[in-house]
């Protein structure tokens, strides 16, 4: 029971429990070790980031919330903790496919569907909301009835019961994405029967000892290290989620009070550069769209990060300005129609966060209101002087691509038309990458950053599920990664991202 759990860390945390701690890792050790081992593929550094949750689980203990659902937290704890192993790793050791299968448990391998599952199963697991998580890895990980599931979440058994379908239901959706096609009912018996075996003796010792002392092998210590940082970023990415439209509101009252006897209009939304007179010259406007609750990345600081690269590229930071909040196609075709006049050079624009469709069928920049279509930029783009950069950091973007397509504009698309991630791997990236080389070219830095996405879903023996494109002025083509770049090999600059 999960109420039992959290009793068990909190006797920890009050008195350093060595048995309250030495039940919580025979509980829990096999759903973190057969975790481990399913994404990294290789006993030795499974079992170093079993050891690792351990001691997060140990250092955390004190501040985890009564509330908590421990197997959820700890099934998430080990995705930090792999995904900072799989960064490090990735250079030196590729792993095949059969060599992964042939680290899972031998009683696994007789059934087919696991072994499709299997090395898709934590990747989709991660893209859940944390109370469709909490729930499967509750009833189908740890293999707890219906009764005792909807005690752990503090439901009634029939909200629990329709909790767990609708998850079980995302899940599928995301296995399908994946060329996976495969029923409910197939999911839930196989996930249920071989997602978690029993973790090897030495492990269970090791993570006991490990976290009764908070001691370490160095290897597991990085491990630790490297989780904790991922953990704190994802805090950061889920509180800005909540907390980002009382900020910004914030800011917006703030300015129109300082600015109330010459300006009596309210300022309509946030920015990130003040207005005022701007000398002629390269300029860029990144807009942050309507953001997915759920989004992997913590969107506004992408595109904080996206206008001190393209200052450091040599952008005056007045010429480079951010449209955020509740930003409205109005105001962004406005913005782009003020530019016209003080644009000369260079331009870029950047689109983040979700893409649908408009009533024709086209593509559409979700904001708040009526959407931000292809057909409305174009006309607005074409009458910006210069050589322009477009990239659409969204899911379902290539639709964009032919219709912005001109002898002087390249338009990067982040994914194919459709069925691809709403918030993609690439975008991060992309980042990554244009923070690594500012100055280098925009196709260079679209390719560098294909070619990291590339690496990881191998890396990760995962089917890659999004394609970045590129619509070339030069050639009047749609091309796909490396979009004509000769990459050359280099450092990953991502390690911190992922």
């Amino acid at each position: 029971m999960n109420s039992e759990d959290m009793g068990l860390v909190r006797a920890y945390a009050a008195g350093q429990s060595e048995a309250a701690f030495a039940t919580l890792v025979s509980r829990h050790g096999g759903l973190v070790y057969s975790a481990a081992l399913r994404q990294l593929g290789d006993a030795h550094l499974a079992q170093d980031v079993t050891q690792a949750v351990f001691v997060i689980l140990s250092r955390k203990a004190s501040s985890l919330s009564p509330e908590t659902i421990l197997s959820g937290w700890l099934y998430r704890t080990t995705r930090f903790a792999c995904a900072d192993v799989l960064r490090r790793e990735r250079r030196r050791q590729r792993r095949e496919e059969e060599a992964h299968m042939e680290a899972i448990t031998e009683q696994n391998t007789h059934d087919p569907a696991w072994l499709q599952l299997s090395p898709v199963l934590d990747e989709a697991m991660a893209r859940l909301r944390d109370h469709d998580r909490d729930a499967l890895v509750l009833r189908f990980f740890e293999n707890k009835s219906m009764k005792e599931v909807a005690e752990s979440l503090r439901l009634d058994e029939r909200a629990a019961q329709k909790r767990v379908q609708r998850a079980l239901e995302k899940l599928r959706g995301l296995f399908a994405r994946r060329g996976l096609s495969l029923s409910v009912a197939v999911i839930a018996s196989t996930v249920a029967a071989n997602s978690v075996s029993a973790a090897p003796a030495p492990v269970i010792a090791f993570a006991t000892s490990a976290g009764a002392a908070q001691a370490t092998t160095p290897s597991a210590n990085a491990i630790v290290q490297g989780a904790l940082r991922a953990m704190v970023w994802a805090k950061l990415k889920f509180s800005f989620a909540v907390g980002a439209a009382m900020l910004m509101v914030g800011a917006v009252a703030t300015l129109a009070v300082a600015q109330l006897a010459n300006q009596p209009e309210p300022v309509p939304l946030t920015r990130a550069a003040t207005s005022g007179p701007i000398i002629p010259g390269p300029g860029a406007l990144i807009i942050v769209g309507l953001i997915a609750s759920d989004a992997p990345e913590q969107i506004q600081a992408l595109a904080a990060d996206t206008k001190k690269n393209l200052v450091a590229r040599g952008f005056e930071a007045g010429h480079v300005e951010i449209l955020s909040g509740n930003v409205t196609r109005e105001q962004i075709l406005q913005k782009l129609h003020d530019l016209a006049g003080s644009v000369r050079g260079e331009f870029w624009l950047v689109l983040l966060g979700q893409t649908g469709r408009a009533p024709d069928g086209g593509p559409a920049f979700q904001v708040s209101g009526p959407r931000l279509t292809a057909a409305d930029l174009k006309p607005a783009l074409d009458a910006i002087p210069g050589q322009q950069y477009i990239f659409i950091g969204t899911g379902n973007a290539g639709g964009f691509l032919s219709p912005l397509l001109g002898d002087r504009r390249t338009v990067l698309a982040a994914t194919m038309v459709a069925g691809e991630p709403d918030q993609p791997r690439f975008l991060p990236d992309w980042v990554a990458q244009f923070t690594a080389t500012p100055q280098a070219p925009f196709a260079e830095i679209a390719a560098r950053a294909a070619a990291d996405v590339s690496e990881y879903c191998k890396t990760s023996n995962i089917a890659q599920s999004e394609h970045a494109q590129l619509a070339d002025p030069a050639s009047g083509k749609i091309l796909n990664a490396p979009f004509g770049v000769n990459v050359p090999p280099a450092s990953n600059p991502t390690a911190g991202l992922k």
